[in-house]
């Protein structure tokens, strides 16, 4: 049926019958790369622990929502606008899951400790305004961590790195539901504790809080998760992070494991004494690597002779860790009335680093680039901002489905796309590579996707594929000697 002229010279009919056309032809290289690197070991085990029959259940549910993330949706009602696509469905060889499906399966993680599911009484004693804990996970959540871990063991095995720089830093996720509670801002929030290894760009851990629990809560127990779901093949390990990891128990227990950091310290009376003792020839200029320059001026000193009120620093033998100044004031102070009084602003950094101090904090800044980019990634450019439920479990479950989808596209970007692609955000992925228009052809019993060779990446998602069943290759050999 025609409607009436636009303002365009086009018409738009409405038919009954779908054609097998898409307009998501390369959306379905995300899920051939999930099954190229996760073993069905690894659905059994998640199958089991949220209580389904059938493995193939649980791994459809999670490759809807991992498409729904990589195609730009942030809804469980956006499943609806993906099954319409009925090529999409044709290249998955399987229906996407319903919306009303999708919620069961995120509902069957708000689980307690046991498998069970919480009742709203005991889902309350979890979580209080008044008292910060961290709630433990179900073991559907613990199995879905599992996930993750074979796409960061995966990214490892095909490029190596004996480095790892886990940037550590918590995130707020604005929410409406009245079952979250007021983060530090004073609105309804959940503040996600995330770890980001910088040498691969990706997620090696994330623990979902509620909005009222500090970043610095417990932060020993996260930092020996996150260093702990490394994989295999590291020498050297690092941390870096703002001043909520200034924690003596976390950092004693890092600097003990060996672990180098640089943290950004908490500005007490006495350190800010011994700042301001520091002779002014002490002062050492350095310049940051922000493009087109710095705004600021900044300088660096040593601290002597400072120590703050830890046990670790009475222990006999203990190498005091260092402290670093710094003091920034701008360029154009002569312009604002204020900063003429004041003209500099002090902050400090504790390190077990010997580095040069101005190399040590310009890679100290560096983390600005690496895990809070990658957080507005995970809120903007997929479905982490936006949360399905007032049940923490589910929660919890779709900001994990979001690190594994954010994992998948890193591991996608370093071994199956082209290097101009190697940094491209994900609305970019989905710009020129995801959301191409193909039409579905039926020929000597084979199902064959037609896409315009024109196209600027079609190319690309011919050798994607091809990528892929190799990586898929090497898995099972080593997944078979190990």
């Amino acid at each position: 049926m025609g409607v009436t002229q636009g303002l365009l010279p086009f018409q738009v009919a409405l038919v009954e019958e779908p054609e097998l056309v898409t307009a998501h032809a390369a959306v379905p290289v995300v899920v051939e790369l999930m099954r190229a690197v996760i073993p069905v070991a690894r659905y059994r085990e998640l199958a089991a622990a949220l209580g389904y029959a059938d493995w193939k259940v649980v791994r459809r549910h999670l490759e809807s929502l991992v498409v729904l993330v990589v195609s730009g949706g942030e809804h469980i009602s956006d499943l609806d606008v993906l099954r319409a696509d009925r090529g999409l469905g044709r290249l998955l060889d399987t229906p996407l899951s319903s919306s009303t499906q999708a919620k069961d399966f995120l509902y069957r993680f708000h689980q307690g400790v046991d498998g069970h599911a919480l009742t709203d009484e005991e889902d309350r004693s979890l979580s209080s305004q008044g008292k910060a804990r961290i709630r433990p996970e179900g073991p559907g959540l613990q199995a879905l961590a599992g996930l993750v871990g074979e796409v960061v063991g995966a990214l490892q095995h095909e490029h190596t790195r004996t480095t790892a720089t886990l940037d550590v830093d918590a995130t707020l996720i604005e929410a409406r539901k009245v079952e979250a509670l007021r983060c530090y801002e004073g609105y309804r929030a959940y503040q996600p504790q995330m770890a980001f290894w910088a040498e691969q760009d990706i997620w090696v851990h994330d623990e979902f809080r509620d909005g009222n629990v500090p970043a610095a809560f417990s932060i020993r127990d996260f930092l020996k998760t996150a260093f702990g779901a490394l994989p295999d093949g590291i020498r050297t390990c690092r941390l870096r992070a703002d001043s909520a990891l200034y924690d003596q128990k976390g950092l004693t227990w890092a600097d003990d494991e060996g672990i180098e950091f640089v943290v950004s310290a908490v500005m007490s009376e006495e350190l800010a004494r011994h700042i301001a003792a520091i002779p002014e020839s002490s002062w050492q200029r350095y310049a940051t690597l922000a493009p087109g320059g710095s705004s600021e001026e900044r300088e660096w000193a040593e601290v002597t002779a400072f120590l703050p009120e830890w046990p670790r620093n009475y222990r006999k033998g203990t190498k005091p860790f260092r402290y670093i100044a710094i003091r920034v004031r701008s360029r154009q102070r002569e312009l604002f009335e204020g900063e003429r009084t004041r003209p500099w602003k002090y902050f400090a950094v504790v390190t077990n680093m010997g580095w040069r101090g101005d190399r040590l904090l310009r890679w100290h800044r560096e983390k600005q680039g690496t895990v809070e980019h990658a957080h507005g990634v995970m809120k903007n450019d997929l479905g982490g901002g936006v949360m399905p439920s007032g049940r923490f479990g589910a929660n919890a479950a779709w900001w994990r489905i979001n690190v594994l989808a954010h994992n998948l596209l890193a591991l996608l970007k370093s071994t199956a796309l082209p290097d101009d692609l190697a940094q491209a955000r994900p609305k970019t992925l989905r710009f020129r590579f995801f959301c191409v228009a193909g039409r579905l052809v039926h020929h000597a019993r084979r199902w064959i996707l037609k896409l315009h060779a024109g196209l600027p990446y079609a190319r690309a998602f011919v050798d994607a594929r091809r990528a892929i069943v190799a990586l898929a290759r090497r898995r099972r050999c080593v997944q078979s000697c190990t």
